[in-house]
């Protein structure tokens, strides 16, 4: 392993600038940057370095081998720099429990004890529990909604069979008050999940809240990708809330997203949304290829010109070179910045030589500015927000995320656990952390040349 990283501006292998003219020789690259190739390498200091990493801390350590599963964090005030943070608590792989709050009005330098809000509860058939929450502060109403999935837990059920609902709650942050939540499963029978998402809010008024269901066939029962039965298929859309006279929000859902399972035999799930500056919404979905390993991984992109009532049929998600970007099926998330418009990417991605197989790797995440026409992510632009080193198990992940944007810097604040941090077996002896990522405007320009 080398000891450290003449191009990439947030290697962990404490990055250098060269000297105009200077050579790059292979070896001094670590395995992100050398993977980008030389055209990569070359034009990455032909333009300005977007993002830079400014910090990276514990913000809640494990607890007696409970991780923490974070659920969301956003501003509850139009003025005033107070953040509610909700996580809560791992007890198993897709189990989770003890959902509480935790409030900032100093935009994040302390905060308040937790207030537990969502816990597990036995009935007869099994047990309720939690799982994960999409939220959206409305600065027009200063309201926060939040989408909690929820579903019966059996001991003889795999938890993929699981039907899931949303519950849907509002807090009044003037108050301090939640009201009466209402379960639902927008008329689906199958049950479906809101999750790994943030919601928008259109230039039309209308709210997008991002969601994922599992697939039917005309009888109504779940479809699987031929022959494997554990292969379970997911289809994404949105759920629409436009807002009533009254000031309440009445929900539908979308048309969801067509989609080819030879391309990713689980069809389409924990999809991100944004509006772009044409008025079309973009969606870019988890994708699966762990049916066929041999083929690439992709995440899967599909646009909506009816403020996401019905899709196109989605396609790997392009980069500018006209290359797709393989990634493991793991979650991501589409952001613009409030500092200068710019559209970001956030997920995991696989270097060069290494193909997804199914959820993995997860390792690293990555940030990437976004070009919107042609939609394409800019590959030379891809910075590293983390990504498993000489400590960490060959297991860790960095796929679970939140993530706000500080009103007062423009920075984006993350949040994860690095599951399997420690030990890949024991993968829940993991703390939760915090990250800082800023937008740079300075410009790094040089002649390189790779050897």
């Amino acid at each position: 392993r080398i000891e450290l990283c003449y191009v990439h501006p947030l290697c962990i292998f404490q990055p250098q600038v060269p000297q105009e003219n200077a050579k790059v020789r292979r070896e001094n690259l670590c395995e992100l940057c050398a993977s980008f190739g030389d055209f990569a390498v070359r034009k990455h200091f032909q333009m300005s370095v977007s993002m830079k990493l400014l910090s990276k801390e514990v913000f809640i350590p494990e607890q007696n081998g409970r991780p923490v599963f974070p659920g969301f964090v956003a501003y509850i005030s139009a003025d005033d720099p107070i953040l509610m943070h909700c996580s809560g608590w791992v007890d198993a792989s897709d189990t989770y429990d003890d959902f509480a709050d935790i409030i900032s009005r100093d935009n994040g330098e302390t905060w308040s004890a937790p207030r537990m809000r969502q816990q597990s509860k036995a009935v007869e058939a099994g047990r309720i529990r939690y799982g994960g929450n999409a939220a959206f502060f409305d600065p027009d109403t200063g309201q926060l909604i939040v989408f909690s999935t929820q579903s019966l837990y059996r001991e003889d059920v795999h938890v993929r069979y699981n039907r899931i609902r949303i519950e849907i709650n509002r807090y009044d942050p003037t108050s301090a008050a939640w009201a009466e939540p209402v379960l639902t499963d927008m008329g689906f029978r199958e049950g479906i999940i809101s999750d790994f998402c943030v919601p928008i809010k259109t230039s039309q008024g209308r709210l997008l809240f991002p969601a994922y269901k599992p697939a039917t066939d005309a009888t109504g029962n779940r479809t699987h990708y031929p022959g494997h039965d554990w292969a379970t298929v997911d289809t994404s859309l949105t759920i629409i809330g436009e807002y009533r006279a009254d000031g309440e929000v009445s929900w539908r859902a979308g048309d969801t997203v067509p989609c080819d399972l030879e391309g990713t035999c689980r069809g389409l799930d924990e999809p991100t949304v944004v509006e772009l500056k044409d008025g079309r919404i973009a969606m870019i979905c988890r994708g699966d290829n762990s049916v066929f390993p041999d083929r690439p991984g992709y995440k899967w992109l599909t646009f909506s010109e009816d403020g996401g009532r019905s899709w196109c049929k989605a396609a790997p998600l392009p980069c500018t070179d006209g290359e797709a970007l393989e990634s493991s099926s793991t979650g991501s998330a589409l952001l613009r910045s409030i500092k200068t418009d710019q559209l970001y990417w956030i997920g995991n991605i696989c270097t060069e030589g290494e193909r997804a197989n199914g959820n993995w790797p997860r390792s690293p995440l990555v940030i990437a500015e976004v070009q919107e026409e042609p939609f394409a992510l800019k590959r030379e632009t891809i910075i590293l927000i983390d990504q498993r080193g000489p400590n960490d198990s060959p297991r860790v992940q960095f796929s679970n995320f939140r993530y706000y944007q500080d009103r007062q810097t423009g920075d984006v604040v993350l949040f994860l656990s690095r599951y399997g941090e420690r030990d890949a077996e024991n993968w829940k002896l993991a703390d939760y952390y915090r990250y800082r990522i800023r937008e740079d405007s300075a410009k790094e320009k040089s002649s390189l040349a790779v050897d």
